[in-house]
């Protein structure tokens, strides 16, 4: 059984297991107070996402693909970002909890959906690795913001709100946007000025996110 069961990974799969296993030590980093180690964490969790996408591109994907990288997805940006959320609002009471879940909840609903509807041209709802990465990227430069606990509450819920909406969001492939975005993640995960370059890539994630909007408003121009 333990023979087939390894004849049945693949290599990106392999790396699938890897994001699970950086979404947990992001955990136990908030966890333990290192809150930006445990964001960092997650940033990297994004690299090996687009990773394991592309490996499994060129070496196929096997019977566990699918379900294993949804598994893995719910802990690298749904358990992850919203613990790391739970330590931010944690003296709040009850809201420090609510609004994690809340995230967590719409999050691995839209994995479910995603996984039943096997929509491959684009997504429906913000997918839960932008979802998470947004929530890391606002939380590693919360101190550009004045009344930072009540925006990232906000964020929490539009960003939930949008996974689970049926919103049409394109998959991102030109490698003349995905070159440069990787090439400043790699820096950001390295700490090269890292508020900097945080803050410049949580523009990008905002504005994907409201790329519908903007879309909508140029459709009718």
């Amino acid at each position: 059984m333990g023979e087939n069961m390894v004849r049945l990974i693949r290599p990106a799969d392999i790396i699938t297991l890897f994001n699970a296993i950086l979404g947990f030590a992001s955990v136990i980093m908030a966890v333990e107070g290192e809150s930006e180690i445990a964001l960092v964490l997650i940033l990297a969790a994004v690299i090996g996402d687009a990773a394991d996408g592309a490996v499994a591109r060129y070496t196929g994907t096997g019977v566990l693909g699918a379900n294993l990288d949804s598994l893995a997805d719910v802990i690298a940006f749904g358990v992850a970002p919203a613990t790391a959320a739970f330590v931010f609002l944690k003296d709040g009471g009850a809201v420090s909890w609510i609004f994690p879940g809340f995230f967590l909840a719409c999050g691995t609903l839209r994995l479910a959906r995603f996984n039943a509807a096997e929509k491959k041209d684009g997504f429906e709802g913000v997918p839960i690795t932008s979802g998470g990465f947004i929530v890391a990227l606002f939380l590693l430069v919360k101190d550009y913001f004045l009344y930072s606990g009540h925006m990232f509450i906000l964020l929490l819920v539009i960003v939930s709100l949008l996974m689970v909406s049926t919103i049409s969001y394109p998959k991102l492939r030109s490698p003349y946007l995905l070159a440069p975005m990787g090439f400043l993640l790699i820096l950001d995960i390295a700490g090269f000025n890292r508020s900097g370059i945080s803050l410049i890539l949580f523009i990008f994630a905002v504005a994907y996110i409201l790329s519908p909007i903007g879309k909508r408003f140029y459709d009718r121009n």
